[in-house]
């Protein structure tokens, strides 16, 4: 990767920023489980252009690095067993009850008694000729949880639910002995957080940190998903990028459309109102006399900026030119 820093940032923090400890692998047949939850167009353009020198400026690795940090954090304050036990201690847990917590136990380890608590596996499996592999968060007592620091955006549109609950089922395929849970517990630790807001909006976050349940696909379902992808992957890989599957609107994290409502269509400067969806936008057209027009405009394309094919993908060229993606 070549990093630039076209902000500025301190030499300090962009040291840290571009520091990267993820446990690469460059055997051609290996496959993360965070790749198997992409688009396929943009794994395809990827495997395809391999020599492709990603760039990317220290400041737009700011969320994968504040992410980063929380997981090790998490991490070390559990495998620290001075520190775990004090902290049980002071949380109220009897000293009988701490004594049975095994953090990633092997199996001549674990008894009747023992409460295992895995952290930060990396397991694999061979499949169509592929080494799909995946490194989950935490698991408790068989029960799949994953850290995710993010926006409350993303909370409160649920704009990621489908893409968490692969996500979790390929772990739980991957460590069907450690995952024996049927949901996958996500803990949100909110970036952008109000107080304010909180206490002004019912839908809005209510504490920084949340957590919900999604149910898991079953074993089967997930395996018939992996293997469609691992097939769709190995057909494409000759193929033209024009013949390649566009991302759909849910892959690319599309922000809805929004449909601006202009009484006197001579003065485009400004909308006299916006709506969410078309039949309120036309619904106040009609009843000001039909005199004014409604414009649809298309969402932002969020997804692209993350891509390392965004340079090469036509699709996110025309996107780019349309002005659906905001650097």
């Amino acid at each position: 990767m070549q990093l630039t820093n076209n902000t500025g940032l301190p030499l300090s923090i962009a040291v840290w920023l571009g520091t990267d400890d993820y446990d690469y692998n460059d055997d051609p047949t290996h496959i993360s489980a965070t790749t198997l939850n992409k688009p396929l167009r943009a794994v395809v353009l990827a495997r395809q252009n391999k020599e492709l020198t990603k760039i990317a400026d220290v400041a737009s690795l700011i969320p994968s690095r504040m992410g980063t940090a929380f997981h090790t954090a998490i991490e070390a304050s559990w495998v620290n067993p001075n520190n775990l036990k004090r902290v049980l201690l002071q949380l109220g847990y009897p000293e009988k009850v701490i004594a049975r917590i095994k953090i990633n136990p092997s199996k001549e380890e674990l008894t009747e008694d023992t409460i295992p608590v895995y952290m930060e596996i990396r397991s694999s499996k061979q499949i169509k000729g592929f080494n799909v592999s995946g490194k989950f968060d935490f698991v408790a007592e068989g029960n799949l949880e994953d850290f995710k620091s993010t926006s409350t955006y993303s909370y409160i549109y649920s704009s990621n639910i489908d893409s968490y609950r692969l996500q979790g089922s390929i772990y739980r395929w991957l460590n069907p002995e450690i995952v024996t849970g049927s949901y996958l517990t996500i803990r949100y630790l909110f970036t952008d957080w109000s107080a304010a807001k909180a206490k002004q909006e019912k839908e809005y976050p209510q504490s920084r940190i949340l957590s919900q349940n999604i149910p898991l696909l079953s074993v089967t379902e997930t395996e018939a998903y992996i293997n469609k992808f691992l097939t769709n992957i190995s057909n494409l890989m000759g193929a033209s990028q024009d013949q390649l599957p566009l991302c759909t609107p849910d892959e690319l994290w599309q922000k809805p459309a929004v449909f601006k409502y202009y009484k006197d269509p001579t003065k485009l400067g400004r909308s006299t109102k916006n709506f969410d969806n078309a039949y309120d936008a036309n619904t106040r057209l009609l009843a000001d006399g039909n005199v004014g027009i409604v414009k649809e405009i298309s969402g932002e394309i969020v997804r692209c900026k993350y891509c390392d094919v965004i340079g090469i993908c036509d699709q996110a060229q025309t996107y780019i030119k349309n002005n659906l993606i905001n650097f």
